[in-house]
C-alpha cells in the first residue's frame, strides 16, 4: 500500500498512457486493416495520434497531475502546451513509423505493429516529463496563492483597490487601508451534494463568516511573516467595497437578474470575500486581472417568472430593481408573527429558512459543479427538525447561517413546517457544527 501511495502518481500516468496508446493502436489497426497502400498507413497515424491526445489529455489533467482549475484561461493554457508536447512527440511517432515501416514498403502487418509498439513505448517516456516538467509543473506563485488552492478556493482575482465602488470608507480608514491598496476577491463556492430538504443550500451548511475567519488568520500569519509592517485585512459581506461589483470587475462573474453573482462553474452558489492590503501585486506573487466578461447574462426570465413573491425586477438597462424586503428568503428570516400569505408562501415553497427558487432555475445552474472546500461538506443539515434544533448547543447553534436572528425565528418555521408535515421522518444521521456564528450574507440568502 505504501508503494502506490509514494508512487501514485507515476502509476496513474502510466495507466493513463496504457489507456491513450491502446486508443492509438487500436485505431491505427482498423485504420491500417482496411487498406494496404502504404501512404494510407500515414494518415491513419496521424488520426490515430490526435484521439489518443485528446484521450491523454483528460486522464493526465484530472487523475495524474490532478491540475484543479478549470477556468477558460487555465484549461487553455494547459491545452496548447499539451498539444504542442504531444505535436511534437507524435511527429517523432509518425516519423518513426515512415521510416522504418512505410519508406521501405514493409507489408507484414505483425512487423508493423512491433514498430508502432516500440515508438510508443518512447513516446510515453517522453510525454511524462514534458506534462510533469511543462504542461502541468507547479506553477511559481506566492505562499499566498498556494494557501488558496490548498483550500480549494479556484477562482480569485487581483484587482486595484481604485477599480471598485467603495460603499464603507470607514472600515478602510479603520484598518489604514488607502486608496492605493489593493483587493484579491475570492469566491467560496457552497453547494454540496447532499441536497437540502427544508433549507436553503447556504443555510444548510455551516456559517461561511467562520470559515473566513479561520482562512483570514492563515493569510494574516503569511502576510505578517514576511511583510511585518503590512496593512491587511480580510472582508466578507460586512465589506468596504461593493463584492459583487468588485467580482464582476476582476472577472470572476457577472450579475444575474436576480441581483447575484453568477459563476461560470458554480453557477450563484458561492460566498465572496476579499483580502485588502497595502501590498502591490508584485510582493504578494500576483498579477492585476483583466476584466473578463466571459459570460453574461442570457436574460431568459426564469428567475423572475419562477420568483415566489415576484420581487425580482430590473431596470431597462438590465440593472438591479429587486425588492429585496419583499423576497422569500427574506420572509423567512422575519422577527415576530407572520401574515397568513407569509406562512402559505414559506409552507408552498418548503424552505424554512432562504430561498434557492431563482438559483435553482437558472440555465448556468444545470451544470453546476459541487464545492471542493472541505468546511462546506463537514456538518451539513440536509433537514432541520424540533428535535434536532432543541438538541444543539449554544455553540452548535452558533455555527449555523441562521443563528445571527436567535433561535425564536428559526424555532417558529420549524414549528410550523412541521405542523403541516407531520409524517415526515426524520433525518438519521446529521453532523453538527462546533464553532461561532455571524452575520446574513448580503449575496442575497
Amino acid at each position: 500500500m505504501g508503494f502506490l501511495k509514494k508512487h501514485r502518481k507515476i502509476i496513474a500516468y502510466f495507466f493513463a498512457g496504457g489507456i491513450s496508446t491502446l486508443v492509438n493502436i487500436v485505431t491505427f489497426t482498423l485504420l491500417t486493416f482496411i487498406s494496404k497502400n502504404p501512404v494510407y498507413e500515414v494518415f491513419a497515424n496521424v488520426i490515430a495520434v490526435s484521439l489518443s491526445i485528446i484521450v491523454a489529455f483528460i486522464l493526465n489533467k484530472i487523475f495524474v497531475f490532478k491540475s484543479k482549475s478549470f477556468r477558460p484561461i487555465v484549461l487553455l493554457s494547459e491545452a496548447s502546451s499539451f498539444i504542442i508536447a504531444r505535436a511534437g512527440t507524435g511527429l517523432f511517432d509518425i516519423a518513426f513509423i515512415y521510416f522504418t515501416v512505410t519508406l521501405p514498403s514493409v507489408e507484414d502487418p505483425w512487423l508493423i505493429m512491433s514498430m508502432k509498439l516500440l515508438s510508443n513505448v518512447i513516446v510515453t517516456i517522453l510525454n511524462y516529463f514534458l506534462s510533469e516538467f511543462i504542461v502541468f509543473r507547479k506553477k511559481r506563485v506566492s505562499h499566498f496563492g498556494k494557501i488558496l488552492f490548498a483550500e480549494g478556493i479556484e477562482y480569485y482575482a487581483c484587482i486595484p483597490l481604485s477599480s471598485c465602488k467603495v460603499t464603507k470608507k470607514y472600515l478602510l480608514d479603520k484598518n489604514g487601508l488607502e486608496s492605493d491598496s489593493t483587493v484579491i476577491m475570492m469566491l467560496f463556492p457552497y453547494r454540496t451534494k447532499q441536497r437540502a430538504e427544508n433549507l436553503s443550500a447556504y443555510a444548510s451548511v455551516k456559517d461561511y463568516h467562520l470559515y473566513v475567519d479561520e482562512l483570514s488568520q492563515k493569510l494574516e500569519k503569511f502576510i505578517k511573516k514576511k511583510h511585518p509592517s503590512a496593512k491587511f485585512k480580510v472582508f466578507a459581506d460586512h465589506s468596504p467595497i461593493d463584492e459583487v461589483h468588485a467580482a464582476c470587475v476582476s472577472g470572476l462573474g457577472f450579475i444575474g437578474d436576480n441581483g447575484l453573482l453568477i459563476n461560470e462553474r458554480y453557477s450563484s452558489f458561492v460566498f465572496l470575500g476579499e483580502c485588502i492590503t497595502s501590498l502591490t501585486p508584485k510582493e504578494l506573487g500576483l498579477t492585476f486581472t483583466k476584466e473578463d466578461e466571459f459570460r453574461t447574462c442570457l436574460h431568459c426570465g426564469k428567475c423572475k417568472e419562477a420568483c415566489p413573491t415576484g420581487c425580482i425586477a430590473t431596470d431597462e438597462n438590465g440593472a438591479d430593481k429587486s425588492i429585496k424586503s419583499e423576497c422569500l428568503s427574506a420572509i423567512t428570516q422575519k422577527k415576530g408573527a407572520l401574515t397568513d400569505e407569509e406562512k402559505s408562501l414559506i409552507l408552498e415553497n418548503g424552505s424554512i429558512w432562504g430561498c434557492d427558487v431563482c438559483q435553482n432555475v437558472c440555465p448556468y445552474t444545470k451544470n453546476a459543479k459541487y464545492t471542493p472546500i472541505k468546511f462546506f461538506n463537514d456538518g451539513v443539515i440536509a433537514r432541520l427538525d424540533a428535535e434536532m434544533l432543541e438538541n444543539m448547543s449554544d455553540e452548535e447553534f452558533k455555527a449555523r447561517p441562521f443563528a445571527w436572528r436567535g433561535r425564536e425565528v428559526i424555532k417558529r418555521n420549524v414549528s410550523m413546517w412541521e405542523e403541516a408535515n407531520p409524517k415526515v421522518d426524520k433525518p438519521k444521521d446529521t453532523e453538527d457544527a462546533t464553532t461561532n456564528g455571524a452575520e446574513l450574507d448580503e449575496q442575497g440568502k
